[in-house]
């Protein structure tokens, strides 16, 4: 009882009250929230996304070659060091090398930043804790949204560039050759190709394995998830990555380039790149979306996206051609443009198909073609800021504001100077359509 009572005595002062904790008061956290809160963003941002995690500094075998500099306005850039492979022959039997000697070939090469920004809109009029609460969730949300921003970028540039070779599935010899019944879906005989045009155009490989003292370079492969999906309808491509993955536990594994990496196949490391799948938008490897209205048989513009929904922000149609070809169903339609929810200038019932009425929420597709891209080390360069700068803005007398980010950021494909092209690219296009159910 008398220990009690001195707990008693200790825990309340001669108010009859507790001593009070030292607690962080709201002006603290108000003041914390202009300060703070987009410091990580950039760093967290690049360790989300999918070429960041196969980023590396200069000198790496990494795919993506990362360089922080101060890049503080549009059309400033960062510029990387580069070493050419030895082209000389060399001399033999007495021949005097003296005079001859290659000199080593150091280039550089250049990334240009432009400004990216994007904001969120809050309401003031609730508590400074809530507005804490509201801060965080919008960091979380802004770096979501710069992971995806750096990736959609580097994969549209790579597959809207001239300089990077272009093959496809099967026996096709362009995308209006690729069709189910000729089986152009993406195998192991695509990640074959892949490979042998990565090494004939002078790839440097991610890593060198020795198998019996013989060296293979080992590249990589990134892929959507439909053709992820066809690739593990093969039981023999199955066994195969299994037997393969099992040989390289315990001998480099570990090296980061592994990390979440599917398996590995004819020295090709796979990897998936998932589509976002609340948004109908699909990535630039596999643009798709849905039709939020029905297409009438005569129908020449397609509303896509989700017609009920409140978010006009959402780019339905981003990832698609200016203009092209879509497929629904069964049907090829050809359209002259777009706006971020519709197809417009529609021509129906193209390349033999027939026109036909769809319905809302059916599946559209760049005409059923997905794009695989295979990728040594060095391939892309990219020019990292060293942190995003936070924005904001006001209105209604403070009431609503407004908190962004502002960065500077850059990135390009790797060009050698004799040729113009990019040795360390290769992109497979392939057919790909929908498993029947999904």
């Amino acid at each position: 009882m008398k220990l009690l009572k001195f707990f008693l005595l200790a825990l309340f002062d001669t108010r009859g009250w507790t001593t009070e904790m030292n607690v962080t008061g709201i002006s603290e956290i108000d003041a914390a929230i202009p300060n703070f809160w987009a410091d990580s963003i950039v760093p967290d941002a690049t360790r989300k996304g999918f070429w960041g995690r196969l980023s590396g500094k200069e000198g790496s075998a990494m795919p993506v070659i990362d360089k922080t500099g101060q890049l503080k306005q549009k059309g400033d850039y960062i510029t990387f060091n580069t070493i050419a492979q030895l082209m000389g022959n060399g001399v033999t039997g007495e021949s005097v090398l003296k005079g001859g000697e290659e000199k080593l070939a150091i280039g550089s090469f250049s990334v240009q930043a432009d400004i990216v920004r994007h904001a969120v809109a809050v309401s003031r009029k609730s508590t400074l804790q809530a507005n804490f609460d509201e801060v965080q969730i919008t960091k979380n949300l802004l770096t979501d949204w710069f992971a995806r921003k750096m990736d959609g970028d580097i994969f549209t540039d790579v597959l809207g560039s001239s300089a990077v070779s272009t093959m496809y599935g099967g026996s096709a010899t362009d995308v209006s050759g690729l069709n189910s019944t000729d089986a152009q879906y993406f195998g192991p005989s695509e990640i074959t190709k892949v490979r042998l045009a990565l090494q004939r155009q002078g790839a440097t490989p991610i890593k060198i394995n020795a198998d019996q003292g013989i060296e293979e370079p080992v590249y990589g492969l990134v892929m959507g998830e439909i053709e992820s999906y066809y690739l593990h309808q093969n039981t023999a491509f199955v066994q195969s990555i299994r037997d393969a993955w099992q040989r390289y536990a315990g001998k480099g594994a570990n090296n980061p380039i592994f990390n979440g990496a599917i398996g590995i196949y004819d020295n090709m490391l796979l990897y998936n790149y998932r589509s976002l799948l609340p948004i109908p938008q699909g990535t630039p490897l596999r643009p798709e979306t849905t039709l939020s209205a029905t297409l009438v048989t005569a129908g020449t513009t397609a509303y896509v996206g989700v017609a009920a929904s409140s978010n006009t922000d959402a780019d339905y149609t981003l990832f698609f051609a200016s203009s092209g070809s879509l497929q629904i169903g069964d049907e090829i339609i050809s359209y002259s443009g777009k706006t971020v929810s519709t197809f417009t200038g529609l021509t129906r019932g193209v390349s033999g198909t027939t026109g036909a009425q769809h319905t809302a929420g059916a599946l559209v597709t760049q005409r059923n073609v997905s794009s695989v891209i295979g990728f040594g080390a060095g391939a892309i360069y990219r020019a990292i800021p060293e942190n995003a700068k936070p924005i904001g803005d006001s209105d209604d007398y403070g009431a609503q504001i407004g908190l962004g980010i502002e960065a500077y950021y850059g990135h390009a494909a790797f060009k050698d100077a004799l040729r113009g092209k990019s040795p360390g690219l290769v992109i497979c296009k392939v057919y790909s359509a929908n498993p029947i159910g999904i």
